[in-house]
């Protein structure tokens, strides 16, 4: 086609009067129809920087290569194994909390939610309609908790967080009540049939930090972290200023917030919460039920998706689910649509930093004052880690020179929380921006940038970099991407190396209970750290049977319970799966060291005879039992007198003046019977 039609350039290409009006006010109008000239165009006709502009953004197949040393005499510490869930994972055969069966009478809760501006008051709540839709059974609120109307225990939060709305609206979102339903559908649908009227404020509500700081609300900003440098550099040839911003993160979790709570027969709960704290859910629920501990039992067995979501917000949707269990003394499920669970819940908490740097020709800072705002959201406190904001940000940088002033703010929000890295996301993300800002100002390869603000500590640091440079050809490719970017105009490639030295330290507790059957020697293994798709349980089967010397098939891990790891701390972190399997490690030791021989079948005495005295009881019994523990132990005496028996024969064969009797001075061993026989060589004959 092209030999047979002629292009005319002008009529193909816009002109430039028509492109500075497309770069100007229509881009994307430029993108689809520059695209579409430059691709219609022969390329004989397009100038080469501009060709780029004329194709698509082409995937190439994707390749892999993992380098790693394993040694087989630690097999299967370190060896590469299929986690143990992902094959019923992949299939849809792993059983999530929602995965549950039907429970006989069990209702669906649906959450009915504040839609008013924050700090507005509660004027009246009208059920009468969503009452009278089909399978509704009730309307739960804060009447009907018995306890503390919070989510949040006193002494594992610092500050109370409500969970149904009282009187005065804390957030756009917060739960009002919940509908209970003989469908998940019959409640959602009624749930919207609950008219709530309020009246307005005149307080003026904050959304985010940008609100605090315009309406100078002063009492909403805690002071957390104020660091003053110890020197300042005197070789300042640039000023950099600039602003570095993380807004609200939502988690994302393929399984939203979600949880059954069944009535016991002893007056307490089981509760199954789709949490990663086992012990905030079981005491939250205590506390709103006004119970004792020891009647909430909670139950974990894996996550689909957790990122910190779970952590203290698992709770408000469990202590919800306990409350209106207790009033209908029936199974209450509950499972949040994804629009509730972003909207009543918090999120990455928004972080805003503010700073000033001055650095040398090479990049290194000589100075730094950096402010930063952390949004909280309305819990302000919970779930906080803004005051380790300066520490986190070393990562393996010269700060002598750094000053910091760290504020944690309160806003009309829900509270916000703990979600994947927290603090660490937004503070290493900070950080290594600003180093590629400098690597800009002086014209330096930001990694150069980097290595030159590294401590001289950090020789590992440094090292492990300019290996991962050679190793990963960065030069050559930092140089494939500048010349393809100037032989290209609209189409554009780029490459970042980044460093990171992780603040890491130990924190806890987690349990690990162990039990060993004597059958076959197989372990199974209930522990307080939350399975959610990091594999924990499979690390935690390799140490074991590592440990133990036994195959790993011999290891099962059984779900969390708060029997087996009552006050546990949540798992997150990245820390629950070593804490805990160095708890197995310790249970393993234990184990090993209890270990006796084990009973086999040539134990067992050949003409083995047993008889219970008929018509026997014990007056000094409770309830006229017989003691069977200790009693029958000490009976086994009659063993070793059993041997001594055959021994003084054999004695006295050898030697009829010696005693007959060898006195017990220890095990009855092999050993200790032979060399007790008095046998001698030379009286061998045939």
């Amino acid at each position: 086609m092209s030999s047979e039609t002629q292009y005319d350039t002008e009529a193909v290409l816009p002109n430039p009067r028509d492109l500075q009006e497309i770069f100007t006010g229509k881009e994307v109008t430029f993108t689809v129809q520059g695209e579409r000239y430059i691709a219609s165009a022969p390329k004989t006709k397009v100038n080469p920087l501009y060709q780029s502009g004329g194709t698509r953004l082409e995937r190439e197949l994707s390749t892999g290569t993992q380098i790693y040393q394993t040694h087989e005499e630690l097999y299967p510490l370190t060896q590469p194994v299929v986690k143990l869930e992902a094959m019923i994972q992949c299939s849809g055969e792993a059983q999530y909390l929602n995965d549950t069966p039907p429970i006989p009478g069990e209702l669906f809760g649906a959450f009915v939610l504040a839609e008013a501006k924050p700090l507005s008051t509660v004027k009246n709540v009208d059920t009468s309609e969503a009452l009278k839709m089909p399978g509704v059974r009730a309307y739960v609120n804060y009447k009907d908790v018995p306890g503390s109307n919070s989510f949040s225990p006193p002494n594992l939060s610092p500050t109370k967080e409500v969970l149904f709305v009282e009187d005065i609206v804390l957030y756009n979102g917060q739960p009002m009540g919940l509908i209970l339903a003989d469908t998940r559908d019959h409640a959602l649908n009624a749930a919207a049939f609950v008219k709530v009227t309020y009246n307005a404020t005149t307080d003026i509500p904050a959304f985010n930090v940008k609100d605090v700081l315009t309406n100078n609300q002063q009492s909403r900003i805690t002071n957390v972290a104020n660091v003053t440098p110890t020197r300042t550099g005197d070789d300042v040839k640039q000023v950099i200023q600039g602003t570095f911003e993380v807004e609200g993160q939502y988690h994302f979790t393929m399984e939203t917030q979600s949880c059954i709570c069944i009535p016991t027969d002893d007056g307490g709960y089981d509760v199954n919460s789709a949490t990663q704290w086992m012990d905030n859910v079981q005491a939250s629920a205590a506390l709103a039920l006004n119970l004792p501990m020891n009647k909430i039992n909670v139950a974990v067995k894996r996550l689909g998706g957790a990122y910190g979501a779970k952590i203290l917000r698992a709770s408000l949707v469990s202590t919800a689910c306990a409350i209106a269990s207790h009033k209908v003394q029936k199974p209450v499920r509950i499972q949040l649509p994804l629009i509730e669970n972003m909207k009543m819940l918090g999120k990455r908490p928004p972080t805003t930093f503010q700073f000033e740097v001055g650095v040398d020709e090479n990049g290194v800072i000589q100075y730094m004052d950096n402010t930063y705002y952390q949004d909280y959201g309305l819990s302000g406190v919970n779930e906080n880690f803004s005051p380790l904001i300066p520490r986190i940000a070393q990562a393996g940088y010269v700060f002598d020179t750094w000053k910091w002033n760290g504020n944690r703010v309160q806003t009309d929000m829900p509270g916000n929380a703990f979600t994947r890295g927290p603090v660490t996301t937004e503070t290493i993300g900070m950080i290594e921006t600003l180093m590629e800002q400098i690597s800009y100002a002086v014209n330096k390869d930001p990694v150069q940038v980097r290595l030159a603000n590294l401590r001289p500590e950090e020789s590992v640091l440094s090292t492990l970099t300019k290996d991962l440079m050679t190793w990963s050809d960065y030069d050559q490719r930092v140089k494939a991407a500048q010349d393809f970017n100037t032989g290209n105009r609209w189409m554009k490639k780029g490459l970042s190396l980044v460093m990171m030295n992780y603040p890491f330290a130990p924190f806890g507790p987690w349990s690990v209970f162990m039990s060993v059957y004597a059958q076959d020697g197989t372990v199974a293994i209930s522990h307080g750290g939350i399975e959610c798709g990091q594999g924990i349980n499979t690390k935690i089967a390799q140490v074991c049977a590592y440990t133990l010397g036994i195959p790993l098939d011999m290891v099962s891990i059984k779900p969390s319970s708060s029997l087996n790891a009552p006050n546990n701390f949540a798992t997150g972190g990245s820390m629950t799966s070593e804490a805990v399997c160095y708890g197995i490690i310790g249970a393993c030791k234990e184990i090993q060291r209890r270990l006796e021989p084990v009973p086999g079948a040539k134990d067992i005495p050949a003409d083995f005879r047993i008889q219970f005295r008929q018509d026997s009881t014990n007056p000094g019994g409770v309830l006229n039992s017989k003691a069977i523990a200790e009693p029958p132990l000490a009976l086994t005496v009659a063993i070793p007198l059993a041997i001594r028996r055959a021994l003084a024969s054999a004695r006295e064969e050898a030697d009829s003046t010696a005693p007959r009797f060898v006195p017990n001075v220890g095990p009855t061993t092999v050993e200790f019977t032979y060399l007790n026989a008095l046998n001698n060589y030379k009286t061998y004959s045939l």
